[in-house]
């Protein structure tokens, strides 16, 4: 009976012990999100309460068992009592919770020590390098994803499949990227991985994140099959994996999305609120046909063909396309309002007809969704650039970031915003930002490399143009902003080469062409810089950079006389000069105020 009841006794120990665990481990893992703490923290709780459940077992019988000899051994000699003690007397309750409270004190020493002189937080990568770019996240953190290209079995020549594949994978970012406590690397920096044989390993060293998602899709007939896996980079092991077989219907795509960031957030115990998941639920519409004429759309507006007028014109042509298949929806009026806006500013529409056709769009796609982060983001710019108002412009770019705390794109917007209000720490923070999320993308380099020239690093701005170049020396944008810190710097003859350099790899942007007449400017050489704006058509934008090649050139009046036609053709672009350090020669003549008066500017 005394050994029935004894083990009754260990089982009932080993029972609370069990639960006890089973409760520290709830409250370390809701600390561990809270917190934003790496994933060894729970793993380290959980091996020391594995380690002392033998622990407690053998105290609990030891102990049991101890006492029974003691009572069998009451009449036994001192010494032999002494040496029972010497023993059996370590196991004993008041050690065993001492142990364990021994033990969680020392996960509590190790999480202190890891917040205290740990990491820090990422600053963001200062090059092109993969060294920089592994800079983006702690390895430890698993919280932090790349989404590889999608692979596809479509034959050669299918550009259908290929555009819905990567439609799939431009939709489960914009999903992951909802997710706030997620680090999840933006398209461009991913793209160059398609068909790679790269190990998993350093693509994830190269991007800066803990783990990987790849997968297939083959789309066939009225069929789509979706394989996934997540892999953890510095194991290379799966970390979960899903296949989906479907019937091909704007339903089931958009179930698809949704499941696959769902399943991956729990996989990287991720927060997932209730109204972020609802977002990630929600279907922007129920036609197919309005789906594939949108992914058509992005795949022209965000790729090389985005980059001539011909291309934005076709991407407007299939955003069209798609409202007039589905009405109702809001992503692709969205993509029309960005095609309006850009298409103005290409002179495909007046400045005042391709406003009044992005705020259509934009107030359209609100009324139909009023969660849509991309709708809040273009209708800020357009409060900014179009109607000068700033704050407002701040509040609906803020709410886009709220919406979607992920997205590269939204962090620089929102620069853009803050470089025309002459907060340029904040802009360079907000860049950074985006170069975090898209550590290789040139274009958020550059824009880097403009914003610390705004903020008067020209050094800085210098170094960041010039790891550019070094990346990918035909970007003529990059060699633009080196041009514009060497004239700063005071090193004209420098400065001339590289406005040269930007001008002839792009001979066609009129804005290349005025930086090299500002630059020979400086240099105080008239003729030349005169002889660069040869050809410069004088209307839009190019009114202010002539102004300020005239001010440069100490004619003022000349200056004055271009800021005129300024204010009376595009009034809005005046709100440009307010920020700029080359129009400095302008601002000190009473003119410069009275005409940002007259523009409306304040």
């Amino acid at each position: 009976m005394a050994n029935t009841t004894h083990k009754n006794s260990l089982w009932k120990v080993l029972g609370l012990y069990a639960a006890g665990s089973w409760v520290v481990l709830q409250v370390v893992d809701v600390l561990a999100q809270n917190a934003d703490l790496p994933g060894w923290v729970f793993n380290l709780a959980l091996i020391l309460l594995i380690i002392g459940l033998p622990i407690v077992g053998a105290t609990a019988y030891l102990h049991g068992l101890g006492g029974r000899t003691e009572a069998k051994a009451a009449s036994a000699a001192a010494g032999t009592r002494g040496a029972r003690t010497g023993t059996l007397g370590l196991f004993t309750w008041k050690n065993a919770i001492g142990g364990g409270i021994g033990a969680m004190a020392l996960w509590g020493v190790l999480v202190t020590g890891w917040l205290f002189f740990g990491p820090g937080p990422s600053r963001g990568a200062t090059d092109g390098s993969p060294a920089a770019a592994a800079d983006v996240a702690s390895p430890s953190d698993l919280r932090s994803v790349a989404v590889l290209p999608f692979t596809t079995r479509a034959r050669e020549g299918d550009e259908d499949a290929v555009i819905f594949a990567d439609g799939m994978q431009d939709d489960v970012l914009t999903q992951l990227s909802k997710i706030d406590s997620l680090t999840v690397i933006s398209r461009t920096s991913v793209m160059q991985y398609a068909g790679t044989t790269k190990p998993i390993p350093e693509i994830a060293r190269e991007l800066g994140v803990a783990t990987i998602l790849e997968g297939g899709i083959q789309r066939s007939g009225d069929r789509v099959r979706v394989n996934v896996q997540l892999i953890e980079a510095s194991t290379d092991r799966h970390l979960w994996a899903e296949t989906y077989d479907e019937e091909l219907t704007a339903a089931n795509v958009f179930a698809i999305q949704s499941d696959l960031a769902k399943k991956i957030a729990g996989a990287l115990k991720a927060k997932l609120a209730p109204e972020i998941e609802a977002r990630i639920d929600a279907k922007p519409t129920e036609s197919l046909e309005a789906y594939d004429l949108y992914s058509r759309g992005q795949y022209v507006y965000w790729g090389v063909r985005g980059n001539t007028t011909e291309g934005m014109e076709e991407a407007r042509d299939l955003y069209e396309a798609a409202v007039a298949a589905d009405s109702t929806y809001a992503a692709a009026w969205v993509g029309l309002a960005d095609t309006y806006q850009n298409l103005s500013s290409r002179g495909i529409y007046s400045l005042a007809e391709g406003s009044r056709m992005a705020w259509e769009a934009v107030d359209r796609a609100l009324a139909l969704d009023p969660d849509l982060a991309e709708a809040h983001s273009r209708r800020g710019l357009l409060l900014w650039f179009d109607r000068g108002r700033p704050e407002e412009a701040e509040d609906e770019l803020l709410k886009a970031l709220e919406l979607n705390p992920g997205s590269s794109v939204m962090h620089i917007r929102y620069s853009n915003l803050l470089n025309a209000m002459g907060r340029d720490e904040e802009a360079v923070a907000e860049t950074r930002r985006a170069l975090e999320l898209d550590p290789m993308d040139l274009r958020w380099r550059i824009t880097l490399a403009d914003r610390l020239f705004y903020a008067g690093d020209y050094e800085e701005s210098l170094a960041e143009a010039r790891r550019v170049i070094e990346m990918e020396p035909r970007v003529a944008g990059a060699h633009y902003n080196a041009a514009y810190a060497l004239a700063m710097l005071g090193r004209y003859g420098e400065a001339i080469q590289a406005f040269k350099k930007a001008h002839e790899i792009d001979p066609s942007q009129a804005s290349y062409a005025t930086a090299l007449a500002w630059g020979w400017a400086l240099a105080g050489e008239r003729d030349s810089a005169l002889a660069a704006l040869v050809g410069v058509p004088e209307d839009g934008d190019n009114l202010k950079e002539i102004a300020i090649v005239y001010g440069a050139l100490g004619d003022l009046d000349t200056a004055f006389e271009y800021i005129d036609r300024l204010v009376e053709e595009a009034p809005q672009l005046m709100r440009q000069f307010t920020s700029d350090p080359t129009a400095d020669p302008l601002k000190a003549d009473p003119r410069y105020q009275r005409a940002l008066e007259r523009a409306g500017v304040e």
